[in-house]
């Protein structure tokens, strides 16, 4: 087999440099005000920029769903999962506690829809937490957990009639993972049933062979295992039966006889993905992940179906750094072996520091993980807005160790990045645990956890103000992309205006009218691929339709007339 081992000298980005990361200063126009949205949470968690232009927050410790107002920050308890769901055995402050709770939420795309028919039909919403303690043998040592995923109804002002997709996930004091993502488009299946969004969710090694977990296996490689995976389900039920309702019969280790762990795997070989998130660049859809890795090498990784990536024989990428030192339950690691005969592994696009093989030993004797080079990457977001100059198709890093955000610009295929990281946002010391962007891409909301405080959890935001990019540009400087991807119907038009998207595209699509002159005179956003738009106020004469989706990247341009 050709090697795929790489010269450790390539990746040397140094150690214990706390500074490399803002190696690039921050432009002096890319500022930010900020302001407390809300506080009070017993540990935020999970902050998402929701329908009617609200913030949707978990609360890992008191495993609560809120609903908070943009403008006033009023909180609206959706569900108190302590008062509704009596299979979670344990209190919050009461021995050994899951690392989590109440972690993911995902939110179903029919719930961001104007129509009221359309959210009706599919008022979807799925968390994740953890909701049994089994065996403890101490209050300090390893108690083993059990997980589980929700679907709720959202009937506008609460979660109701939960459905369990899963209730056996694993579950521990530490490296849960818990990430919740919703994909950007229907994916097909073999027929209508089975043809639909899919769910995507990080599971972590559990803490394997460290803190209060040295003695649990390690069953990241193993596939029959649900630990240190990313899983897919259906959101809906495809008629299949039973636990095979919710599960999406292409992922790649299905077997259709019985339904095994194996069957819910997507991809195998993580310790702890606490970051994922799907992102569209150059009309590729790609799923990202940020992984917290032992000692070096925190992971920005592309997941894709039936992929490995590594834990625990490899830590980062292919460069022989961790070889002959144990990482995890692995006592002398093997990255040149391992990723030279595992046909599967996928190596990171980036690694937030990298210790060089020279700098390993100190590394390791190093107890105190504070004074580790890892950073703890906590959440991704994907910023695909043409506002921010510099930032459109970048990902958004949050750290656990650092109170502050960073940058990472991705190549012009979304498959690498261009170049080092970049930090935003700095705060008052506190962790952060979650950032999400608004639609307008210039208000940035996150969910700072401070710590063992029962009140302390607080949703920040943070606006841009500096100049923007324009929005769409003259023929000269951005060719329009002309596809046909979009009836517009009836041209001539009189007094309605139809648009029917061919095929799914990302939410919200923006509509715009522009006359003779190059005026725009109409603009509509819309939450489905079908929708129409009332043009009898206008006069006659001949207009340039076009159509952009959330990211502002144009789709469609056409000439109309109107009568």
């Amino acid at each position: 087999m050709k090697t795929r081992f790489t010269s450790p000298a390539i990746f040397v980005h140094c150690i214990f440099c706390i500074a490399l990361l803002v190696i690039h200063p921050v432009s002096a126009q890319t500022t930010f005000t900020k302001r407390t949205v809300a506080s009070g949470f017993n540990s935020a968690w999970e902050v998402l920029y929701g329908p009617n232009d609200s913030l949707w927050v978990t609360e890992n410790k008191a495993y609560k769903i809120s609903r908070v107002s943009v403008s006033t920050g009023q909180k609206t308890e959706l569900v108190d999962l302590r008062a509704t769901d009596g299979s979670i055995n344990f209190t919050s402050g009461t021995g050994v506690q899951p690392q989590g709770g109440l972690m993911g939420l995902a939110i179903h795309p029919n719930l961001y829809s104007a129509d009221p028919a359309v959210r009706a039909a599919k008022p979807w919403v799925y968390a994740a937490y953890v909701y049994n303690r089994g065996s403890c043998p101490g209050t300090n040592t390893s108690c083993i957990f059990t997980t589980k995923i929700v679907r709720f109804e959202y009937d506008g002002d609460a979660l109701i009639n939960p459905v369990t997709i899963i209730n056996t996930i694993p579950g521990s004091s530490d490296h849960n993972s818990g990430r919740l993502v919703i994909s950007p488009q229907v994916e097909p299946g073999a027929d209508a049933a089975h043809t639909q969004y899919r769910l995507y969710y990080t599971v972590g090694d559990m803490g394997a062979g460290q803190f209060l977990n040295t003695t649990r296996t390690e069953n990241a490689q193993n596939v029959n295992v649900l630990e240190g995976k990313v899983l897919r389900f259906n959101t809906e039920p495809d008629g299949d039966g039973g636990q095979d309702n919710w599960v999406p019969n292409d992922n790649p280790f299905f077997n259709a006889s019985v339904i095994t762990p194996q069957d819910y795997v997507f991809s195998l070989g993580h310790r702890n993905a606490q970051g994922l998130v799907w992102g569209t660049v150059n009309g590729t859809d790609r799923l990202y992940s940020s992984e917290q890795m032992d000692r070096t090498d925190d992971e920005i990784n592309i997941i894709e179906a039936g992929r490995n990536y590594g834990w625990d024989q490899v830590s980062g990428y292919c460069d022989g750094n961790v070889d002959g030192y144990r990482i995890g339950q692995n006592t002398s690691a093997d990255e040149e072996n391992f990723c030279n005969n595992t046909a599967a592994h996928k190596e990171p696009i980036f690694t937030v520091f990298t210790a060089p093989s020279s700098a390993m030993a100190a590394l390791m004797a190093q107890s105190n993980n504070s004074l580790w080079p890892t950073v703890a990457c906590s959440s991704l977001e994907f910023y695909g807005y043409n506002v921010i100059p510099g930032w459109p198709s970048s990902l958004l890093i949050t750290p656990l160790k650092r109170d502050l955000v960073y940058r990472l610009k991705l190549n012009a295929n979304g498959d690498g990045i261009t170049g080092d990281t970049i930090s935003y946002f700095r705060g008052d010391g506190n962790r952060i645990r979650r950032i999400t962007a608004a639609p307008d891409g210039l208000h940035f909301y996150i969910a700072r956890d401070l710590g063992a405080s029962a009140n302390g959890g607080a949703i920040m935001e943070y606006t841009y103000t500096g100049p923007t990019l324009a929005l769409h540009y003259n023929d000269h400087t951005n060719p329009r992309v002309v596809n046909n991807l979009v009836r517009i119907y009836p041209n001539p038009f009189a007094h309605t205006l139809n648009v029917q998207a061919k095929k799914d595209m990302r939410k919200p699509l923006k509509a715009q009218l522009y006359n003779i002159t190059g005026k725009l005179v109409m603009e509509k956003t819309a939450y489905t691929n079908t929708f129409s738009i009332d043009v009898s106020s206008l006069p006659a004469g001949i207009y340039t339709f076009k159509l952009y989706n959330m990211y502002d990247v144009e789709m469609q341009i056409e000439k109309l007339i109107k009568q």
